[in-house]
């Protein structure tokens, strides 16, 4: 170790005034392996440094950058700069961003933080308590309130991320002091130093459980849907304005024979019977014209096997918030039976007629 370097007069000054690591870290708030850091060389940022020196009783500038330093410091004449209109509008002019930016930081409840890779030292805004529900003033006090599955998760992220020197986004959940399970969203990047080191990570993070509570509403939803939808009565499609299956349960592809993935690359007006197409068409623009709101056909529809079979189709359309159409709801009865017994009992009159005509 280099006798005139900030390492070798910390570990002097912790000698002399008999203090351990942890000791320094407590009185800090930082945590003994960023003490550790500093005395095996790392670097330490000013707030900390000046924080330092007061702990220590010594001149903050003697214990950066040695003797020789504060002698040039204590012997140079402070030149004052004179306020010029120049000054005067960039001081303005920055006060007023930060400002701004303070507002819309708190406004969206968006938390910044810095993570120094070299001393450990964790730095948050101060509206860190009102996102978090808690101050974190290391990682030690950041890691204890999340569930073990995610600290794993999120740690083995933070050290791939700072291996690759890539940003990274992730979602992780944390405790907050009345117990409620809070989701919060980060957003970090590596920040690298002149020689391409990666020195600290920077990152914001922002509540977003109402979001989250969001999306596994509407993944319920889509499951109950999907299983009433397969346990409906009959066979059930959802179908594109233009002809093209969306959607079909189980009973629907046991109706026509074609399984759900050959249908979704058809069109109902591929399978329907040339003599039936027209008629069903017609019904097709009243629906989607708002004429009707819905309509039922018999038709003929080609099974996969290559023969027709009769169905009743009952179709309503589902339109999106602005009124255009999303997408019709058909459901599709089998009546070939029915058909059969309607043919049977017309054959059946007609004999009957052509023998009162006989008579």
């Amino acid at each position: 170790m280099i006798e005139n370097s900030f390492a070798f007069r910390l570990k002097e000054l912790l000698e002399h005034h008999k203090l351990t690591l942890q000791a320094v870290g407590t009185a800090l708030g930082i945590s003994r392996t960023a003490v550790h850091k500093w005395t095996r060389g790392g670097e330490i940022d000013y707030a900390n440094l000046r924080t330092l020196a007061t702990f220590l009783k010594v001149n903050w500038i003697w214990l950066r950058y040695g003797e020789e330093a504060l002698h040039d410091v204590q012997h140079t004449q402070v030149v004052e700069l004179p306020m010029t209109d120049v000054r005067r509008r960039y001081t303005a002019e920055i006060m007023e961003s930060e400002t701004r930016m303070k507002l819309a930081q708190e406004g969206a409840r968006i938390v910044t933080w810095e993570w120094n890779l070299i001393s450990d030292e964790l730095t948050y805004s101060p509206n860190v308590v009102e996102v978090y529900g808690w101050q974190v003033n290391r990682n030690e006090d950041f890691w204890v309130h999340l569930p073990a599955e995610d600290v794993e998760a999120l740690q083995n992220l933070y050290s791939k991320t700072v291996a690759e020197g890539d940003g990274c986004e992730c979602d992780f959940r944390i405790r907050r002091p009345d117990g409620d399970l809070r989701w919060i969203a980060s957003r970090a990047t590596v920040v690298r130093d002149s020689a391409g080191r990666p020195v600290k990570m920077v990152g914001i993070s922002m509540d977003n459980t109402e979001r989250k509570v969001a999306e596994e509403e509407l993944r319920n939803s889509e499951e109950r849907f999907r299983t009433i939808f397969e346990l409906a009565w009959g066979a059930l499609a959802y179908i594109d304005p233009n002809g093209t299956w969306q959607r079909v349960n189980s009973s629907c592809c046991e109706l026509l024979g074609y399984s759900a993935e050959e249908l979704y690359g058809m069109t109902f007006q591929q399978i329907t019977h040339p003599d039936d197409l027209a008629a069903n068409l017609q019904l097709l623009v009243r629906l989607l014209t708002g004429d009707i709101d819905r309509y039922e056909v018999e038709k003929r529809v080609r099974h996969k096997a290559g023969h027709y079979i009769w169905i009743r189709a009952r179709t309503a359309l589902q339109r999106r918030q602005d009124g255009q159409p999303e997408h019709l709801i058909s459901v599709f009865e089998d009546i070939a039976a029915e058909r059969q017994e309607h043919e049977r009992l017309e054959t059946r009159i007609a004999g009957l007629e052509a023998q009162l005509a006989a008579n």
